[in-house]
């Protein structure tokens, strides 16, 4: 049979978590860190961070102090023992090297750092079919505005539920660019619901930015222009087009 497990080294939370578990008369015991999990029958809960730093056998529940009451929720939906999954609960950390992580029933199942943003539907397509889930969420963090836009924009034009997720919550004490753990924090907390489509308007520095990257992947050949960048910034051009039709132009010349 199943079983409770605290295995943190942040105290706040292991300190939160016994509290709120005593209150519900839940039994648990407390796992070192550093120390692999006993057995596979133990549902143990871990900070987004030390999940992925520390793995092990098992079924780990992503918690932070902000999301205690929906974690312990997920880890009595575990105990029960369902044979069917019920939810799936997709996070995503936006940016030109986007991170997935995605939770079933509210236990972490795995994570993806992708290379370009056009990956990321054909990942969110094949994440979707893994079950029949009764519900189905994506979550999206607010940063790199532009790029946070065209997800949502990509998602909601396919009738997807979608929230946005403020990751100030998500992103404190973490190594700067750990898009995986800032996706799975994203997606162990909830957010604003999306329902519209978002005017994408992009900035100077974002336009800079998308000509910087061209010159980049063309060696120095050359820099697309001010027009184009706007298209590949709104998602109406890859960046792979933009530069054979720049070198294309070139080539006339």
């Amino acid at each position: 049979m199943s079983r409770l497990a605290i295995r943190t080294e942040n105290f706040r939370l292991s300190f939160k978590l016994i509290e709120k578990l005593r209150l519900k008369s839940l039994e648990f015991e407390v796992i070192d860190v550093n120390k692999t999990v006993p057995s596979e029958n133990i549902i143990w809960f871990s900070s987004p961070s030390e999940i992925l730093t520390f793995p092990s056998i098992g079924t780990p529940i992503p918690v932070e102090v902000d999301n205690i009451d929906s974690a312990i929720l997920s880890a009595i939906f575990q105990l029960k023992g369902s044979n069917a999954s019920v939810s799936l609960v997709i996070g995503i950390d936006p940016g030109p090297y986007p991170g997935i992580a995605w939770l079933v029933d509210g236990a972490f199942c795995g994570i993806l750092e992708l290379t370009s943003i056009q990956d990321i539907i054909p990942n969110l397509l094949n994440l979707r079919r893994i079950a029949d889930f009764e519900n189905i969420t994506i979550r999206v963090g607010d940063g790199a505005p532009l790029i946070r836009d065209r997800i949502i924009n990509d998602c909601i034009s396919r009738n997807w539920v979608v929230e946005q997720v403020d990751e100030k919550k998500t992103s404190s004490g973490l190594i700067r660019n750990n898009h995986s753990i800032s996706a799975l924090r994203i997606a162990a907390n909830s957010g604003k619901k999306i329902w519209q489509l978002r005017d994408i308007t992009p900035t100077e520095g974002d336009i800079k930015y998308i000509q910087t990257e061209s010159r980049k992947k063309s060696k120095g050949e050359f820099t697309i222009s001010k027009a184009v960048a706007i298209l590949v910034a709104k998602g109406e051009l890859s960046m792979e087009d933009a530069l054979e039709q720049q070198g294309h132009s070139s080539s006339e010349k």
